[in-house]
């Protein structure tokens, strides 16, 4: 009788492949291991039973309009293990959409999913004027009349907004949570800063831009936005997002120093607004999620 094991140790046999997967936007090998990354909605079919390692993270929150806290960052669910046959269903999340001068509050972002095996919340949107932080994954930071509070936090790897801050002339929103830290409060002297997101190669170490043209420009994923301000006496500046978050607008004594920026890397948020009678009330969207699926070869 023929020894299968020993026949496949001798090369008699060749053992079957490992089963590999079709589906995303980019698909590339990186030592030994197959990447499958999803920046729009997709599916993932699998060619037979296996396993595989899902990273998701949702849409990023926008920041509010007018004296405004910014978006929070999404939440992210790290390399979590999955067995799977069918094909399953990849939806990201977009970001919230950005607001026009009227002092509303930003818009939450978009859930990211992988079938019904992974779910990732969106950003908790920025404050409006005299309102709290929303929440979501990360919340959004608060506003800087009343002041408003920071949002609350949601679901894994997922942290709280800052509260706003007014005192006198100077109003300064707070900054969105982020995937690894909390949103700033707002203060005399700043506006809240976003919370810092997930390092890509703390995910793993092959998520960099050098392979993956996903990833061009960006290191860090689910941060916060930086929260807006408005100080007539000249001190106060805005709120700077954490990394590929948008910062906060900034105006000194009527005048429009910056403008509100918007989110740039995955799951993070847009700054929040600065004064309503400028352009820099204005803010921009956050950034859209994206899900890595990956098994080895």
């Amino acid at each position: 009788m023929l020894n299968v094991s020993s026949a496949i140790i001798a090369g008699a046999i060749s053992a079957p492949p490992n089963p590999t997967g079709t589906g995303g936007n980019e698909i590339v090998d990186v030592s030994g291991y197959r990447y499958h990354i999803f920046t729009s909605g997709g599916t993932f079919t699998p060619s037979a039973s296996m396993t595989v390692t899902v990273t998701s993270c949702g849409g990023g929150g926008s920041g509010g309009s007018n004296l405004a806290g910014g978006g929070g960052g999404a939440e992210v669910d790290v390399n979590t293990s999955h067995t799977i046959s069918s094909a399953q269903t990849v939806t990201i999340g977009t970001g919230g959409s950005g607001i026009s001068i009227n002092g509303n509050p930003g818009n939450q972002g978009g859930t990211s999913s992988f079938g019904s095996l992974v779910t990732s919340l969106g950003g908790g949107a920025g404050a409006g004027q005299g309102g709290n932080g929303g929440t979501g994954g990360s919340g959004g930071g608060g506003a800087s009349i009343t002041p408003g509070n920071g949002g609350a936090a949601s679901g894994s790897n997922t942290f709280v907004g800052g509260n706003g801050y007014q005192v006198g002339n100077t109003y300064a929103g707070g900054g969105g949570g982020g995937a690894t830290a909390n949103g700033s409060n707002g203060s005399n002297v700043t506006g809240g800063a976003g919370g810092q997101g997930y390092t890509l190669t703390s995910i793993n170490a092959a998520l960099t831009a050098a392979n993956f043209t996903s990833f061009t420009g960006m290191t860090v994923i689910a941060s916060g936005g930086g929260g807006g301000v408005i100080d007539f006496g000249n001190a106060s500046v805005r709120g700077v997002g954490g990394t590929g978050a948008g910062s906060g607008g900034q105006n000194n004594s009527s005048t429009n120093v910056a403008s509100a920026s918007a989110g740039v890397s995955y799951g993070s948020g847009s700054g929040g607004g600065g004064w309503t009678n400028t352009s820099n009330g204005n803010t921009l969207d956050g950034k859209s999620g994206v899900v890595i699926v990956s098994y080895p070869l």
